[in-house]
């Protein structure tokens, strides 16, 4: 059984994954960060289950990824507590978009996330975004 810091690790690096591969653009890597039957809230819609997610990395390229220069995912002050194969984590986020004119930030808010290890892996089981402000 992995440690604390070691469950505490692989958790911060599913985040950055999430961030990661959803500002550059590959889907699979970012639907991969999801259980089957996880729960997305706080994007304006509700997105349960894996097919919705797939299904809303579908569009993102075209919807929004598109439409912002340099969209940029920043989760920090990320705080894990780890429960056997189950944990939550809260984290700020801070959605930016940087061009060589500079950068802007387009909203900030707070995740809450349920977690759960699926085949020895930690995943989302559900994402909830808090928005502190409305998008830009």
């Amino acid at each position: 059984m992995p440690s604390q810091f070691e469950d505490k690790h692989a958790i911060e690096e599913l985040i950055a994954r999430y961030n990661q591969s959803l500002d550059s653009g590959n889907y699979s890597q970012w639907v991969a960060c999801w259980s089957d039957d996880a729960v997305l809230d706080g994007i304006g819609k509700l997105l349960t289950g894996k097919a919705q997610i797939q299904a809303f990395a579908d569009q993102y390229e075209s919807t929004t990824r598109s439409r912002i220069n340099g969209l940029k995912h920043y989760t920090v002050n990320i705080l894990s507590t780890v429960d056997g194969d189950k944990a939550t984590s809260s984290s700020y986020l801070q959605l930016v978009s940087t061009t060589d004119k500079g950068v802007k930030i387009i909203f900030t808010g707070r995740y809450e996330d349920d977690l759960k290890r699926v085949n020895g892996q930690w995943q989302f089981a559900r994402r909830k975004l808090h928005q502190d402000m409305p998008p830009v």
